[in-house]
């Protein structure tokens, strides 16, 4: 029976986040403190930076515009190939993203087990596309955001890792008009994930049917 690794999705105020960015009122960081809470739960192991990261990819999408089908299959070849091989022995995993839960991350390994074929998942990936900052108004909205999702982790327990030096990164990322950050060593150690962004409802259609039959 496959094992898998879940993270519920903690939507908050749902009318009141903006689906791109708007001018629409931003969350407190009190009511923003369950989803932290939530993820910080299921990672204990994380930096500030890898609950940054776990909430702009749910605003943003994948970090990188995937356009080429072959170097998307290249791409996932070699992760698969070169690394450890105790990263496969892992509970394969999916979860969402983020507040609003717009995307989902997927283990790889799926492919690697013939559970979701390499096209089908590929195709997903290439239609998930990348949204990036579509304006000063999307990233100053996402700047604000996650000032309040920063003063919500100092709110729970245990807080993100390393949290000043990845404030100041984050800060200074930002500022170059950037918002894209690697995870933490530490993530990557402790978790050892290997993963694609997939939008939710990509995900929901054509992924998810094929890892549910592969449960039964």
């Amino acid at each position: 029976m496959l094992k898998h690794i879940l993270l519920p999705i903690v939507v908050v105020f749902m009318a009141m986040l903006p689906v791109k960015g708007d001018a629409q009122e931003l969350p407190l960081a009190e009511d923003l403190q369950p989803m932290v809470q939530v993820y910080m739960d299921r990672f204990p192991e994380s930096d500030l930076r890898d609950l940054y990261k776990y909430c702009f990819q749910d605003f943003f999408g994948p970090e990188h515009l995937i356009s080429d089908s072959l170097g998307a299959v290249n791409y996932i070849v070699y992760e698969l190939s070169h690394s450890d091989e105790s990263d496969w022995k892992q509970p394969l995993f999916f979860y969402p993203l983020g507040l609003m839960g717009n995307y989902v991350r997927v283990d790889i390994n799926y492919v690697k087990q013939g559970i979701v074929p390499m096209d089908v998942f590929v195709s997903a990936l290439l239609r998930s596309g990348a949204e990036g900052p579509s304006g000063g108004k999307k990233m100053a909205y996402w700047k604000t955001l996650w000032e309040r999702i920063a003063l919500a982790s100092g709110m729970v327990s245990p807080r993100p890792g390393n949290w000043d030096e990845d404030s100041s990164a984050i800060a200074a990322t930002l500022a170059e008009g950037r918002y894209a950050l690697h995870h933490s060593a530490r993530f990557n150690n402790t978790y050892r994930q290997h993963y694609r962004i997939i939008r939710a409802d990509i995900f929901e259609r054509d992924l998810l049917p094929l890892i549910a039959n592969a449960g039964r």
